[in-house]
């Protein structure tokens, strides 16, 4: 006898707790796999920017997706590489300047700050004084697992960043079907909110990371005009990248940029260039916060002040130097998920 046929029970739409609750369960993963995560942000974030020039170049040679996909993403890598070749090779030496000329340096800054001496606990300390036992406190403090500490997190660093090379080409070649498959975890009664608020959201993230690395780059090359060909300081291109790539980091990464700078021009031994070197990084920051900033963001970097400052709080405090870089994206999105949501028409209740 012919087996007989199951009849195929329908199924219970998603209810709204229990997407709640998966959505919780991965807000936890995330949290505890948070340090890891970066390659794939970063990884991501390219493949995302550089996806309409795949899509028009494969437009205009006809060529398949991967071709081009594989093509843009070898050259990528092989920049990345030669860009962090050269800055390795180049920070090794200046590294090495910088160590000696350190004590003397911060010497010198610390006495612009606090004069011939200062009274600190019931004693006179000269400047030269405070910076050796300035010295002498935090490495007491950080004791003998600071070196430990810090290969380990160059190590780590070291895996990321080949990490971040391996996972490029995955993402821009199979970015579409990563998205489509993110899209399918979703339950199909609820899919539809979701494929109507993507085109409004995407663009407006593209436009946010792009304007970030325009940021980046007119930092870079507006601090070569002034460190490097102005001021002529022997590491210009190297402390120029690093200025700019600072302005990935939101706060933190500005005031850091500002303290190298700091420390930068008190290494020069005219007073004049160290009150000129100041106030060009003062001219650079006010046209990067007042010109730049909001031309090339755009609509979608125009948050509220409170809004930026609490989500960097936020993010940092949740998910440390990935939640402070994700920050701006994640209130974009959210400003665009509550805009199309209370856009739709109230369902009015059976009375």
């Amino acid at each position: 006898m012919p087996a007989r046929r199951v009849a195929e029970q329908p199924r219970s739409p998603a209810s709204g707790w229990a997407l709640t609750a998966i959505l919780a369960v991965v807000a936890v993963i995330v949290y505890i796999i948070r340090y890891y995560l970066l390659p794939f942000v970063f990884a991501i974030a390219i493949a995302f920017i550089v996806e309409p020039v795949v899509r028009l170049v494969q437009r205009r040679t006809g060529w398949r997706r991967w071709i081009v996909a594989a093509v843009l993403s070898a050259a990528i890598v092989v920049l990345l590489l030669a860009v962090g070749y050269w800055i390795g090779t180049t920070a090794i030496g200046d590294l090495q300047n910088f160590a000696k000329t350190a004590p003397e340096t911060l010497t010198k800054f610390v006495g612009a700050i606090v004069g011939q001496h200062i009274t600190m606990f019931g004693h006179t300390y000269t400047p030269k004084e405070l910076v050796h036992t300035a010295g002498a406190w935090v490495a007491a403090a950080l004791g003998g697992k600071t070196f430990l500490s810090l290969a380990m997190l160059g190590f780590g660093s070291i895996v990321g960043c080949f990490l971040t090379l391996v996972l490029i080409p995955y993402m821009m070649i199979s970015g579409p079907r990563l998205s489509n498959g993110a899209i399918w975890l979703i339950p199909p009664e609820r899919r539809h909110s979701v494929t109507q608020l993507l085109p409004k959201m995407l663009p407006a993230l593209r436009r946010y990371l792009a304007g970030i690395l325009g940021v980046v780059a007119y930092t870079a090359v507006i601090a070569y005009i002034g460190f490097g060909l102005v001021f002529g300081l022997p590491n210009a291109v190297l402390l120029s990248i690093t200025v700019g790539v600072l302005e990935l980091i939101p706060a933190a990464g500005p005031f850091a940029s500002g303290v190298l700078v700091a420390l930068t021009a008190f290494q020069q031994k005219s007073m004049m260039t160290i009150i000129l070197m100041g106030a060009f990084a003062i001219a650079l920051r006010l046209s990067i916060d007042n010109l730049i900033a909001p031309i090339v963001l755009g609509k979608a970097g125009r948050i509220h002040p409170v809004i930026v400052i609490f989500s960097f709080i936020a993010g940092a405090s949740l998910f440390g130097l990935i939640g402070l870089i994700l920050a701006v994206p994640a209130a974009v999105c959210l400003r665009l998920i509550l805009q199309h949501y209370y856009a739709e028409p109230v369902r009015k209740e059976a009375e």
